[in-house]
């Protein structure tokens, strides 16, 4: 019998798949070995071959770009009169470097305070003191011994513990004067930021500190003799309470926008417009500094090359007449009567272009009688104003076709609404005056019950004796804004300075509905007197509702001291969209409130005034310190002509609600005198 052939115990390989692993891996191997031999040759040639030239370029130099301070642009008057410009005294400044240790700071500091002496009144942090102390190996020894740290010298941990030791144990440490003059220096470079300049003296620099500094600044990184500027007022700093103010090295950035300023490229102790027109224009003054390229040699020798020369800031040149606000302050001043009155201020403006020529403001202090500068009162204090707004209720009448230029005659009356007490016209308090009037004669007479009847119009009423308003929608309160607003009133001017505020608005519950009859002739809005100013300006330009400015143009000059002039354009922020008739009603009433015969014309005061104007009084009840006392208010205009006014006078009493006519008077011959001459007016 035939045994079966056995199978062999082996694998076969087809022949070539194992062979081609191992020439892969040789492959790849050598590969690894050619690269490993070259990065080893780039090594050699970094750490033997080109190390003397490398160590040369990083110990030769050290370039960094420094910024230097331009001066601030400069604000002039309508008249070309300068009233804020530079004065700029020399100082020593320092820039501090991208890389530099404290001990480097500490360096420089010992030099620098050997020839400046600095302010005494700086006060120095016990961190930096802390800081500046263990720079010197001899007094770090004195607190290694004293604090038996056992850090090891040179790590953080080693200057914590030293810092540490000299803060709670400060009095075991001294320096005489001449060192703490340095400390001083030391604090101010140590505290900057990297490629920051700071001031190390910036006023009463001797000019032996100069000559001393300007021959060693080349062996003093960062040191320089630079120029410190400030704001110089040649005609007096009254003109700071609209002009505004400006920070200076000392103060720093203002608290409230330091990290904003340091982001666009601002030095914690630049010269920044902090108020008014210097913060609402920063921008524009602030300029373009110069750029330094400042390159330090390894033996510490500077050189400087000047990449850019830097561009002063811009000009202002106001609207505003210096001479003619001056006078309105002081007429203000000189009329503003006593007791509970807490304040005087006006606007004078162009009704054609917005161009504010005055704006004054007095607050004053009821208890002691002292009075305090404040233009921006106009555009930051808000008053309830009276009959002044009645134009614009009578106006909104129009709009909403409750009345018409031909269908407009509403009998005054004492207006009796179930659960509110009777309201009446000044002059028709017990109904014993009653008597029919045109919107014209309303203003003349500035009667309230007339314009109380156009309210309930406008919310779908007719008035009758003992009526009730609960059917009155409370939407008649913003149908009332609404048109308000058509005029500038409740609402922003847009004037060119910060801190401008809209003013109160009343409730408009239906708990409130009654109040309704008091915004009728403005015993429950607030307004601005610069809302007042913007709203006689729409009246007297013919319905064109222009945003007021206090800057007219802007120069610019460039390297080559050229000037380019930019003036600000008219802008018309809406209109009132009334027509011919509807309008000329509204002049024909306020010039009546002046020109009329009648003995019920409310403005006869300002009869007299040529070139003859046309008006509108107001008188609010308000109290104030809990007196009765009143809003003496006033909007007036010279028709076809370039001058309008508004004037508030808050918190006066009965027997001088007419101020307000009294002060117009003296506006109006100022403005003649300081601005144009009366012959301009169109007539």
């Amino acid at each position: 019998m035939r045994s079966p052939k056995r199978r062999s115990g082996r694998l076969k390989i087809k022949k070539g798949s194992m062979s081609r692993i191992p020439v892969r891996l040789n492959v790849l191997m050598g590969i690894v070995i050619l690269m490993l031999v070259a990065l080893g040759w780039r090594l050699v040639n970094l750490q033997i071959t080109d190390s003397a030239k490398y160590k040369t370029e990083v110990t030769s130099s050290e370039s960094s770009i420094e910024k230097i301070n331009v001066q601030r642009g400069l604000i002039y008057d309508s008249t070309g009169k300068v009233l804020v410009t530079n004065k700029g005294s020399q100082a020593i400044t320092y820039t501090k470097p991208r890389t530099i240790t404290n001990k480097g700071m500490y360096d420089i500091a010992n030099q620098v305070g050997s020839y400046l002496k600095i302010n005494d009144d700086q006060q120095v942090s016990t961190a930096n003191f802390a800081m500046y102390y263990i720079q010197s190996p001899k007094r770090a020894a004195k607190v290694v011994e004293a604090s038996g740290t056992t850090s090891a010298p040179g790590t953080d941990q080693y200057v914590d513990d030293l810092t540490d030791y000299i803060a709670n144990h400060k009095s075991e440490f001294t320096l005489n004067d001449v060192q703490l003059n340095k400390v001083k220096i030391f604090q101010k470079m140590a505290n900057a930021y990297s490629l920051s300049t700071v001031y190390l003296k910036e006023n009463d620099v001797s000019q032996e500190e100069i000559a001393n500094i300007g021959e060693r600044q080349s062996k003093m990184p960062g040191v320089r003799v630079g120029i410190y500027y400030t704001r110089d007022y040649p005609d007096g700093q009254d003109i700071k309470s609209l002009i505004g103010a400006t920070s200076t090295s000392k103060s720093g950035l203002p608290s409230d926008s330091v990290n904003e300023l340091l982001t666009k490229g601002y030095a914690r102790d630049d010269i920044v417009g902090t108020s008014y027109l210097e913060k609402q224009y920063e921008d524009t003054l602030k300029g373009s500094k110069g750029r330094v390229k400042v390159t330090t040699s390894k033996d510490g020798q500077t050189t400087e090359d000047k990449i850019y020369a830097g561009q002063a800031g811009g000009d202002l040149n106001l609207t505003i007449n210096n001479k003619f606000q001056e006078d309105v302050e002081k007429i203000l001043r000189d009329n503003i009567p006593g007791g509970n009155t807490t304040g005087a201020y006006a606007v004078v403006l162009n009704p054609k272009t917005g161009g504010v020529y005055a704006s004054s403001g007095v607050n004053r202090d009821a208890s002691t009688g002292a009075l305090t500068s404040d233009a921006l009162s106009t555009v930051n204090q808000a008053n309830v104003v009276g009959s002044v707004v009645k134009p614009a209720t009578i106006t909104t009448g129009f709009m909403n076709n409750v009345i018409t230029p031909q269908n407009n005659v509403l009998t005054d009356q004492p207006i009796k609404v179930a659960g509110t007490s009777p309201k009446t016209s000044w002059w028709n308090q017990n109904g014993s005056g009653n008597m029919p009037l045109t919107a014209d004669k309303a203003l003349m007479m500035s009667s309230n019950t007339y314009v109380m009847q156009v309210m309930l119009k406008l919310g779908g009423l007719n008035y009758y004796d003992g009526m009730s308003l609960a059917s009155l929608p409370t939407s008649v309160f913003q149908t009332m804004r609404d048109g308000f607003s058509r005029f500038g009133l409740g609402v922003k001017t847009g004037i060119d300075l910060p801190g401008e505020i809209t003013g109160l608005r009343g409730k408009t519950t239906r708990e409130d509905i009654g109040k309704a009859l008091d915004e009728s002739f403005g015993q429950y809005d607030t307004y601005t007197t610069m809302q007042l100013a913007q709203y006689v300006a729409t009246i007297a330009n013919g319905g064109y509702r222009v945003r007021p400015h206090i800057v007219q143009s802007i120069t610019n000059h460039n390297a080559k001291n050229q000037k380019t002039t930019t003036t600000i354009p008219t802008e018309v922020m809406g209109t009132v969209n009334w027509n011919a008739d509807q309008r000329q009603l509204i002049w024909d009433g306020m010039n009546e409130v002046v020109h009329s015969s009648s003995s019920y014309a409310t403005g006869a005061g300002l009869k007299d005034i040529k070139p003859a104007v046309s008006a509108k009084t107001g008188t609010a009840e308000t109290f104030t310190n809990g007196q009765a006392t009143l809003t003496s208010s006033l909007i007036s205009f010279v028709p076809n002509s370039n001058v309008a006014l508004a004037i508030v006078v808050p918190g006066v009493d009965q027997a001088t609600e007419n101020v307000n006519q009294k002060i117009a008077k003296a506006i109006y011959a100022a403005y003649w005198k300081d601005v144009e001459h009366a012959n301009s007016a169109d007539k």
